[in-house]
């Protein structure tokens, strides 16, 4: 799924050129739970304008809306634009 995947650094000088990701993060690393809060956090960023109530649990998001149609909102545009990138959202527990 990931095979050819490229990336490039924006920095404060400018951005560079694209590279191939030739390694994952490994399981265990402890730069994951940096990424993790990384990525919550600006994913909760643009929850909390639309959302009347967001909690989180560890890996799980709670959105709590007046209507089921915004609760259902964000989770079909997540899995819009995860699903064009290759990637899947689950919306329920396994």
């Amino acid at each position: 799924m990931y095979e050819g995947a490229k990336t490039a650094v924006r920095t404060h000088e400018g951005q560079t050129e694209s590279f191939l990701i030739t390694v994952g993060l490994h399981q265990g690393s402890s730069l994951s739970p940096y990424l993790f809060a990384l990525v919550m956090d600006e994913l909760i960023g643009h929850i909390q304008d639309d959302i009347h109530w967001c909690m989180l649990f560890a890996d799980d998001i709670v959105l709590i809306d007046e209507t089921q149609e915004g609760v259902n909102a964000k989770p079909n545009l997540w899995r819009e634009v995860l699903e064009s990138k290759g990637l899947r959202i689950s919306r329920s527990k396994t």
